[in-house]
């Protein structure tokens, strides 16, 4: 009985699967370019922080609301007659915000504030005080969803002399003050 001619050439090409990929690869210059420029990029963001850069490349980002400027709010607190009209006055660019705020009538810095999206958030800090003896320092946390030319609010309390239930209300561009953008710095 006479071998098949096909079993006979796999018997003598002793080449495995692998050595035959390989091969392929290396005759292919565009497949062989593609493997040498991303073994490149690994090795390079190995000890750079070249991924985060080329992610920051390719990601889309939503442009920052145009939120800087002065808002106004009638704020109803939860005690008895607490009826203020508050305003803000926000600054910053990209995700960063800053200003001020006021809290029944006082302005107070913003901290720790951020954008993202339409969603944004500071904290503000102001004393309590409690007929004669020493103030407390009270902690408010605002959060705040960015529509047009409003922006509705929740605020919460900490600290200071009495417990507080989260305040929502919702502020307006005033119209006197068009939207302000970031201040451009000369390089």
């Amino acid at each position: 009985m006479k071998p098949n001619a096909a079993y006979l050439k796999t018997m003598t090409d002793s080449r495995t699967r692998l050595d035959k990929i390989n091969t392929r690869i290396r005759n292919h210059p565009l497949l062989s370019l593609l493997i040498a420029v991303s073994t490149l990029v690994i090795g390079l963001s190995t000890f750079t922080n070249a991924t985060r850069n080329l992610m920051g490349l390719l990601s889309i980002s939503q442009p920052r609301p145009a939120i800087n400027g002065r808002w106004l709010a009638q704020v109803n607190y939860d005690w008895p007659n607490a009826n203020h009209h508050e305003s803000f006055n926000f600054a910053g660019s990209d995700t960063q915000l800053y200003g001020s705020a006021s809290f029944t009538g006082s302005m107070n810095g913003i901290f720790e504030g951020e954008i993202a999206g339409e969603n944004l958030r500071f904290v503000t800090k102001s004393p309590e005080s409690l007929g004669s003896g020493p103030s407390k320092e009270a902690i408010h946390r605002y959060q705040g969803k960015i529509s047009g030319d409003e922006i509705k609010f929740v605020m919460q309390t900490e600290g200071g002399y009495s417990a507080h239930v989260p305040i929502e209300f919702t502020a307006k561009r005033t119209l006197n003050t068009p939207p302000a953008q970031p201040a451009l710095i000369p390089n």
